[in-house]
């Protein structure tokens, strides 16, 4: 790492100072602020798949990168986006969207963390702010507008997925170079960032090269990646030449990443029968007792989602045995089991995920939700609640105690936690209408009034914050769930 340190402090990378001028037009609030809309239409149209483990694995990439920047881990979200497209975008405020269909097109982690690195680039050198800042006076409320409308009016998670980076483009279309300079400064500070993580920093110009020969082959037919994030040749060679300031580069790469590139596979994928193909030709060109573990893992959640549970057990269950360490194959195990109604066996595999992951919130939630499922409403509960920190950052988890107060005949603490399960996923219309429902319907003792009441006021402050008193008021009159 010395020899690292010594080459890239030789490098004047020229990086501008963190908020100028943005910091002049765009606070940081309002940034936030169209981050958080975006990905509240996201998730209100499901284009976000919901899956545990895979947001655990890309928090976990981020963080490992963001150790090497100058902002906090906690600046960075990330989403997975339910789209095959190969692409990914920042929003405004941290939110990053990576598409499912760009970790299965990725070949190493250090492919995937280049991509990741480079969107995180765009976030801490505030670049769509700049954008903004450049195009003539539009403002925060204008450029959220435009995300938003970027996502309404389709269903397609392919299509709305473009929309919302052509969205992020059109900021600054009219400002086409300075476009261009924010990704040859994204570039140059995710190939450092990759390289300080220990990553390698060739993975950002490998992976474009990559979707470079594709679009070769595929004549018009670019991936979406390189719509949005174009590369000259130019821009390839001073990513290449970047790369080469870190000759001997240590190189750490997680043993999840094959595991979680076969589990985007599975979940972006619609087509059960196609996905099952797939994987027994891949296995039939293999020698059977030779299989790559990712492979029987991404065939076993296959078998598992088609309802074939038993043969997904034969699978994990020696793969689980011979990587004491695989959370992934532990994970899955107990899934099968627990779906196939082996719930002791279940139960003991994720007793055994605790012990071994205690800080995980994917084993923290899964054995949670065999608690729920298993009817022990009282254990559950008691589980959730010592966890204080994953109630205020998990939906899920609220979710399951709204579940549990309902088996227990608690409307109150029913209609309180779904309300703070909308809340943190910025779908405040839906939260208020619940409250009110219960205020005016349900049969409540005099502190669940007060409390939901006290509710009720906070939600609709955070409603007027997210949007404004005007736009809050619209959701919350067009909003047909209660």
């Amino acid at each position: 790492m010395t020899v690292v340190a010594t080459v890239a402090s030789a490098r004047d990378y020229q990086l501008p100072s963190i908020g100028q001028p943005a910091d002049t037009y765009m606070s940081p609030a309002e940034e936030d602020k169209i981050g958080r809309q975006v990905v509240a239409q996201l998730l209100e149209r499901s284009l976000v798949i919901e899956d545990l483990q895979l947001r655990e694995y890309l928090t976990q990439i981020g963080a490992r990168l963001a150790q090497h920047t100058r902002s906090e881990a906690s600046a960075f979200r990330f989403y997975l986006i339910d789209s095959s497209q190969i692409n990914a975008f920042a929003l405004p405020g941290g939110y990053i969207g990576i598409n499912a269909g760009l970790i299965t097109e990725t070949e190493s982690e250090s492919e995937l963390a280049g991509v990741v690195g480079h969107e995180m680039a765009h976030v801490t050198q505030r670049h769509i702010a700049r954008q903004i800042e450049a195009t003539s006076g539009m403002g925060w409320a204008t450029a959220a507008a435009i995300l938003v409308a970027a996502i309404a009016g389709g269903g397609d998670p392919d299509a709305i997925s473009a929309a919302v980076t052509a969205g992020v483009a059109n900021l600054g279309q009219q400002q086409t170079n300075y476009t261009r300079a924010h990704e040859f400064e994204a570039d140059r500070i995710g190939i450092r960032t990759l390289a300080e993580a220990d990553f390698n920093p060739d993975g950002m110009a490998s992976f474009f090269e990559k979707m470079q020969r594709r679009s070769r082959l595929y004549g018009n037919q670019l991936p979406e990646i390189l719509l949005s994030h174009p590369v000259s040749n130019t821009r390839m060679a001073e990513a290449e030449s970047r790369a080469r300031d870190y000759p001997s580069p240590t190189v750490r790469e997680s043993n999840d990443y094959l595991l979680m590139r076969e589990r985007a596979r599975v979940f972006m994928n619609r087509q059960l029968g196609a996905l099952l193909r797939y994987y027994e030709q891949r296995r039939a060109n293999t020698d059977g007792a030779s299989n790559p573990p990712a492979l029987d893992y991404g065939y076993a959640l296959a078998l598992s989602r088609v309802g074939r549970n038993e043969d997904a057990i034969d699978l994990l269950a020696p793969l689980a045995e011979a990587n004491p360490q695989g959370k992934a194959f532990l994970l899955a195990l107990a899934d099968a089991h627990s779906q196939a109604g082996n719930t002791p066996e279940a139960r003991e595999l994720l007793e055994t995920a605790r012990t071994r992951f205690p800080r995980s919130p994917s084993v923290k939630l899964d054995y949670a939700n065999l608690l729920v499922s298993s009817d022990e409403p009282e254990t559950a509960r008691a589980f959730l609640m010592q966890d204080r920190d994953l109630l205020a950052q998990s939906s899920e988890a609220q979710q399951m105690l709204a579940q549990v107060a309902g088996q227990q005949d608690n409307l109150g603490e029913a209609y309180y936690r779904q309300a703070k399960y909308y809340e943190l996923r910025g779908a405040f219309a839906p939260a208020i209408n619940q409250l009110r429902t219960a205020l005016q319907t349900a049969e409540l003792n005099a502190f669940d009034k007060a409390r939901l009441r006290a509710l009720l006021d906070q939600m609709v402050r955070a409603c007027h914050t997210a949007w404004s008193e005007r736009e809050c008021r619209e959701q919350v009159t067009s909003d047909a769930r209660y």
